[in-house]
């Protein structure tokens, strides 16, 4: 019985970490093979689109410069779809939206900042709003067990006077999140046990960006720089805050 019991809670872990598809992102594996690339990309509609590439298809770290003046940023796993945080940009409007993405659908909490209010937090579920409101899956987030802790939207200010506004599981950042320095730094995107981790754009003072894949606070896995003039200037892949495989 014990052992029965035992292998439901692995199955059951494994289901809702597959959910994540952490494990379905083109990583070190295919840029050793030679399989990624990374190409610019202007679409009829004028958008344009920074990038990576795998069997000519979108994978990886992604930015689009819409001809409207918005910026999308978002992560694509190896079947080429929507994986991770959403992040949509408006300076007109000065608006910033924060989605999670599973396999192309919302799925999971998002939150919209409006010239620095919160204008609405929601829940997704299989690309449509859940009433229900936000729920938070322990293995999901990359927890192996309860704990006590906040759970849900939230602020939070720190002693290196920094604050993070989003959503929080166990009081610790989890996502979608915002980090804001002093220094006017930022970083959008996800955080697991409070940590930047997986796929967030980081907003440097000198008016750089680092739009791709985190690990533990350190840059790790595919990811680009752009200058504040809008020119890519880093490009590659990352180990340990350092680019190891320029393209």
């Amino acid at each position: 019985m014990k052992n029965f019991a035992q292998l439901v809670f692995l199955v059951f872990t494994s289901i809702c970490f597959s959910q994540q598809n952490f494990g379905n992102q083109a990583g070190k594996k295919e840029v050793k093979k030679g399989l990624v690339s990374f190409e610019t990309f202007t679409a009829d509609n004028g958008d344009v689109s920074y990038g990576f590439r795998m069997n000519g298809l979108i994978v990886g770290p992604n930015m689009v410069l819409h001809a409207d003046g918005r910026t999308t940023y978002v992560n694509y796993n190896k079947d080429h779809q929507k994986d991770g945080t959403l992040i949509l940009m408006n300076k007109q409007q000065g608006t910033i939206e924060l989605y999670t993405y599973r396999k192309d659908k919302k799925e999971g909490p998002a939150f919209k900042m409006a010239n620095g209010n919160v204008e609405w937090k929601k829940q997704f579920a299989n690309d449509k709003e859940d009433i229900g409101g936000y729920k938070a899956n322990v293995a999901d987030y990359g927890y192996g067990q309860n704990s006590n802790g906040f759970n849900g939207f939230n602020m939070e200010k720190y002693d290196n006077d920094s604050y993070a506004i989003g959503y929080f599981l166990f009081s610790n950042k989890s996502f979608p999140a915002i980090q804001v320095w002093k220094d006017g730094e930022q970083y959008m995107g996800q955080h697991i046990q409070g940590l930047r981790k997986q796929f967030g754009v980081y907003f440097y003072e000198n008016g750089t960006k680092y739009v791709g894949f985190w690990h533990k606070n350190y840059k790790e896995g595919l990811g680009f720089k752009i200058d504040k003039n809008g020119n890519i200037i880093e490009k590659g892949y990352y180990e340990s805050n350092v680019i190891k495989t320029p393209f």
